[in-house]
Parts: structure tokens; sequence; C-alpha cells
């Protein structure tokens, strides 16, 4: 049985641009071993971001993740059995108390610049979750310091890592652009 991880990888390449670059990456990685979660022992694992936007109000959820000292959305480590898109599903609940059943894959990204015990490389799937409100999300605790609705232009002037500025910045551009 083909794996939900090397299922959404095919579907990603099929379905949005991606540079040479990532591609050749995930595929080494995917190609390398099938130890694809941190629950298995991987230091090298994959894992979903997720960004919660209101396009109307160009507001994007975010907040000031405690392990990583950076701004970001939710998201984390796929689990045994879970796809990514389950893992955006389980996330949005866990971190922000968000019922959601659908997202939209918009990205993969590598993060070698990790640096946590037991975490030494992220190849993320980077899913876009669009809200026709704005609710009173309560992002989890133990997850992020602070957290809340800001426009783009206040998100772009906090800590963020230059890899995920690069989605975000990808993610605005659509929405700008109607998509």
């Amino acid at each position: 049985m083909t794996s939900p991880i090397v299922l959404a990888f095919e579907d990603a390449k099929k379905n949005i641009a991606l540079d040479p670059e990532t591609i050749e990456t995930f595929q080494n990685r995917l190609k390398k071993n099938t130890t694809y979660l941190k629950s298995d022992g991987a230091t090298d694992h994959f894992c979903v971001g997720v960004l919660v936007v209101n396009k109307k109000h160009k507001k994007i959820f975010i907040g000031h993740h405690i392990k990583s000292d950076h701004w970001m959305g939710a998201g984390g480590h796929i689990e045994e059995g879970e796809s990514p898109l389950q893992t955006v599903i389980r996330e949005c609940k866990e971190e922000l108390g968000l019922e959601v059943t659908d997202a939209t894959l918009f990205g993969l990204t590598h993060f070698d610049d990790v640096n946590r015990l037991k975490c030494s490389e992220h190849f993320d799937f980077f899913y876009r979750v669009d809200l026709d409100s704005l609710p009173n999300l309560t992002a989890d605790k133990g997850e992020f310091h602070e957290a809340g609705w800001y426009s783009f232009d206040e998100v772009l002037k906090n800590k963020l890592l230059p890899k995920y500025r690069s989605s975000l910045l990808k993610v605005f551009k659509d929405i700008e652009e109607g998509r």
C-alpha cells in the first residue's frame, strides 16, 4: 500500500507549481527510506503547516510559536495512518479549536534549520484554510505565546523563518489576485 505522504506528494507535483529543487529534495527524502514520521524515530520527517486566512478582510491567524520562537500558523507532525490533509484537520482542532473539513494544498517546503531535539529536518506540506468570518480562535497555550488575527502587513513585520516568509508571500499574492 502506498503511503499517504507519497500520494500527497504525487498530487502536489501534478496540481501546484513547484520548483525543481523542491521536487528533487522531497523525492530524495522519500527514496531514502520509508520511515517518514517522527513517531517512528525519523529525525527528518514530514509535517504540515496551516495558514488560516480571511480573504475579505485580508487577515491571517498566526501566533508566536513557543518551540521555534518564530511567528507561524498551526501545524505539526503527520501521525501514523494520517494523510497530510487529515493532519491539517487534527492540528486545526488541537491548536486553534477550529473545526475544518477541507484545506487547499499550496506548497511544499523543506526546513533544514529546525535544530530541535529529535527534529533535524522538516518536509512540510503547506495548506490554506479560507474562512468567511474572523472567529475568536483559541490558540493552544502550550504551542503559542500569543496568537491572533493580523493583517498581511502586520504579519510580515514579525520574526519569520525565511522559507516561511516565502510561503506567506505566495498566499498573500494569490489572495490579491483573487485565488
